[in-house]
């Protein structure tokens, strides 16, 4: 099945679920908590700024209580809805590709940045290590994963290269698969994720650098909601936000203290979660944030489109929302007044969100 045909099915499925399902979201339980159910993935450590929010009782300070429901995949079209879902978090392409064909997605926040790998050879390493030598070189990736955009709209942007002139893409399925073909030599370059690089390196592959060398603080995963959650229960998302908005100026301030936070609620060891969240050089140069950086999402929709990866007239603002952010970002700096950390995030706010259609905000 190509791209286009299978991206209208799973809109087709996200929309056919979608009316089967009546959504719980935001509804006060008997205690009078805000509360909607939410996709996390099976491993300990999922979300960190989810994580600490909840250990740290921040949640429960607006009075939100999450319902999680663990899937092993929570970026398919099932996921929103399947379970009466109404918010998850995953990898950008899928929610914008849904939103565009029409399916009820409505992006709201920011995850993650980074966590991608650029691996090859070692004979080939040194020069390989600059982009600029890249020229007729093939590069593995996964198709339409975020990776693939990045580095071709990084590479056609900075460096010229035209893709399937300068330079090709070779789609495999998987990143052990990835590494497998550049180690045989019938790719020159992979990009895999930071959790396969120890796996490229038993194998003879050579660490390049970060992806993020190719584009500084690129757009990974989102936080999307099932619309008639969303606009139905803002309240209850902007408590969400309000949690998570907290946990940040943790995770960014007091690292030994969200360490032991995430081990707290996780059980997991505190090595383990420090190379996870904290070690660049482990982690792809992994950063969170619940900033919607609705420009950075702008720049990959921009290419889905552009180059026809996905057929829609719809703008990206029509499914794209950074008001319940900006409301729950300006809420928490009223009630802790002293602190700059929160102005700061407000400047990274209009900085990264300020192609929003009739945005309006202001410098606090």
């Amino acid at each position: 099945m190509n791209v286009k045909k299978s991206f209208a099915l799973a809109t087709g499925t996200l929309l056919l679920l979608g009316t089967l399902f009546t959504s719980c979201g935001g509804k006060k339980n008997q205690d009078e908590y805000l509360s909607f159910n939410i996709a996390v993935t099976p491993n300990k450590v999922v979300n960190p700024l989810i994580q600490i929010a909840q250990e740290k009782g921040y949640f429960e300070a607006y009075k939100f209580k999450p319902n999680y429901i663990t899937l092993e995949m929570i970026g398919t079209p099932e996921a929103l809805t399947a379970g009466k879902l109404d918010a998850a978090y995953e990898q950008i392409i899928p929610p914008i590709s849904y939103g565009a064909q029409g399916a009820n997605v409505t992006i709201f926040a920011g995850t993650l940045s980074g966590g991608m790998e650029v691996v090859a050879r070692k004979e080939d390493a040194e020069f390989l290590r600059d982009p600029k030598n890249w020229k007729g070189k093939t590069i593995g990736v996964i198709h339409l994963s975020t990776a693939e955009m990045v580095s071709k709209a990084s590479l056609g942007n900075y460096y010229g290269y035209k893709v399937g002139e300068d330079i090709n893409y070779r789609i495999i399925d998987g990143y052990p698969s990835i590494s497998a073909a550049v180690a045989k030599g019938t790719l020159d370059i992979g990009l895999i994720s930071s959790e396969y690089l120890d796996a490229a390196r038993s194998i003879g592959l050579e660490h390049l650098f970060h992806l993020t060398q190719l584009q500084k603080d690129y757009v990974c995963c989102r936080q999307y909601a099932y619309s008639p959650s969303f606009d139905k229960n803002k309240d209850a998302y902007k408590a969400y936000l309000k949690g998570q908005i907290r946990a940040y100026k943790d995770y960014v301030t007091n690292p030994a203290e969200a360490i032991e936070s995430l081990a707290r609620l996780t059980g997991e060891d505190t090595g383990y979660i420090k190379r996870y969240i904290y070690e660049k050089e482990s982690n792809g140069d992994r950063s969170y944030n619940p900033d919607p950086n609705y420009n950075g999402v702008l720049s990959i929709y921009e290419i889905l489109t552009g180059w026809n990866y996905i057929e829609s007239h719809a703008q990206l603002h029509e499914f794209f929302n950074i008001d319940v952010y900006a409301e729950a970002l300006s809420e928490i700096i009223k009630e802790f007044p002293s602190e700059s950390f929160y102005k700061d995030m407000w400047a990274y706010f209009l900085a990264n969100d300020n192609k929003f259609p009739g945005f309006n905000y202001e410098k606090i």
